[in-house]
């Protein structure tokens, strides 16, 4: 059996999260079922950034992604934007 990850939000993503229809955000949770198994890939769906901010890992809920980090047993999710929005500041 997978070792299990804990997903935890920060009060960014659930303001992020909360803005979206209702739709996207079935869509957004079914995707991020997935971290609590294999929050290191694999690709295309999951990538590691190689830039700076916050999140250096993005998970992919076509057209938004999930910007997050793993901390030991921890995926720290911060922030679900639209594809176009999230890499910007």
């Amino acid at each position: 059996m997978p070792a299990r990850f804990v997903v935890r939000l920060t009060p960014s993503f659930q303001r992020d999260l909360e803005s979206l229809s209702r739709a996207v955000q079935s869509e957004v949770l079914a995707a991020i079922k997935r971290l609590e198994t294999s929050p290191f890939g694999p690709p295309p769906k999951i990538k590691k950034l190689k830039g700076k901010g916050v999140g250096q890992w993005r998970l992919e809920a076509w057209p938004y992604r999930v910007r997050y980090d793993v901390v030991g047993r921890d995926v720290v999710l911060y922030r679900v934007r639209h594809r176009k929005d999230i890499y910007r500041g």
